[in-house]
């Protein structure tokens, strides 16, 4: 240990002012200024440290820089396989639920089981986008990351949704928006793409047409794109919205959901990049105003509990919390949070 120390120190020497080092939580670290440019100094202790198998942790305490190196730990590959079933049995489930959604019985027959196939392509194509949006963002910001895994779940959807996990820190800030980010708006992106095809396909149909079934709630954004396609229902009429579209509304409500501002979800991911110290704030004012809404949607509170229990308001800091976030970045974290407002639903499902 005291040879590693007096190696890290020799070449911390040649970029920090040193004003104290020690051991924290069993880890070595160093406290001073930096003698040059921070990007320069970040990246050439980033660059000494790595054949060292050490990550350097970077944060500001009392007006000083501290660095905490930890041992680097080996990422074993992931067991792609599992990926594949997951996906195989999400394309099985979101048939079924597109072909109830046309009101067929999915288990009678394979040709009515086909018949989910416009909502399951539209549906699959927006959860594997946003998550491919992260995969590739990760990526590009050498963070390593597994391939989407696919839930299957007995929903009106036929999923709950995918995810991908993270397998080694976060490097930075930029990267912490940059990976956040890019999952919501291709998401978006893809959602507007399904709502629009999926309007052009839909029907106005009599009320009395349409039976006891579900309300779906509206975001500013979905009422928008529906007043230009619908601009004047005449009374009596409801408009009949093709699969396509329903995926569409899906994926907008999917995308507000994960750009809350909480925890480690993606909205978190950007609130923490943006606001550093401000964030938890953000996080409970949020979660207040879920369980408010909870009052109007039920489903609310489940998310309510569920943030509590499971996904807590803490953000882990990246590997870099000192380099400054660039501008286009910055642009990015407000273009997400402006897609947060314009898709959010306050009520999303109503039973008639």
């Amino acid at each position: 240990m005291e040879n590693l120390h007096t190696e890290i120190e020799y070449f911390l020497k040649e970029v920090m002012d040193i004003s104290s080092s020690g051991m924290e939580h069993f880890y070595l670290f160093w406290k001073g200024r930096f003698l040059r440019e921070q990007k320069y100094s970040v990246n050439y202790v980033k660059d000494r440290a790595k054949p060292l198998r050490l990550m350097p942790v970077f944060s500001e305490e009392n007006g000083e820089v501290k660095i905490i190196f930890l041992e680097e730990r080996e990422i074993k590959e992931s067991k792609k396989w599992i990926n594949i079933l997951l996906l195989g049995i999400t394309i099985v489930t979101t048939l079924m639920a597109g072909a109830v959604w046309l009101g067929a019985n999915p288990l009678s027959s394979i040709g009515n089981l086909l018949k989910g196939l416009p909502f399951s392509m539209s549906i699959m194509l927006i959860l594997g986008g946003h998550e491919l949006g992260h995969y590739f963002a990760a990526k590009k910001n050498n963070v390593k990351t597994t391939l989407p895994y696919f839930i299957p779940g007995p929903t009106i959807i036929g999923t709950f949704g995918a995810v991908i996990k993270m397998k080694s820190p976060i490097t930075d800030r930029n990267a912490l928006i940059e990976i956040g980010a890019a999952g919501p708006i291709v998401g978006f992106i893809l959602s507007t793409i399904a709502l629009l095809i999926g309007f052009s396909l839909s029907t106005v149909v009599e009320i009395q047409q349409v039976g006891p079934g579900i309300i779906l709630g509206n975001s500013l954004i979905y009422k928008f794109l529906s007043s230009i396609y619908f601009p004047s229902l005449p009374a009596g009429k409801d408009v009949l919205i093709n699969p396509i579209a329903f995926a569409g509304w899906i994926g907008y409500f999917i995308t507000a959901i994960n750009l809350l501002p909480i925890g480690q979800l993606d909205g978190g991911h950007i609130a923490y990049a943006l606001f550093v110290k401000k964030h938890r704030f953000i996080a409970y004012v949020t979660f207040a105003a879920i369980l408010e809404a909870g009052l109007f949607w039920f489903g609310w509170l489940f998310w309510g509990f569920f943030i509590f229990l499971i996904l807590g308001f803490r953000h882990p800091p990246p590997l870099d919390n000192i380099s400054k976030i660039s501008i286009r970045n910055r642009l990015l974290g407000y273009i997400s949070f402006v897609i947060f407002i314009i898709t959010f639903v306050p009520i999303p499902f109503q039973l008639v």
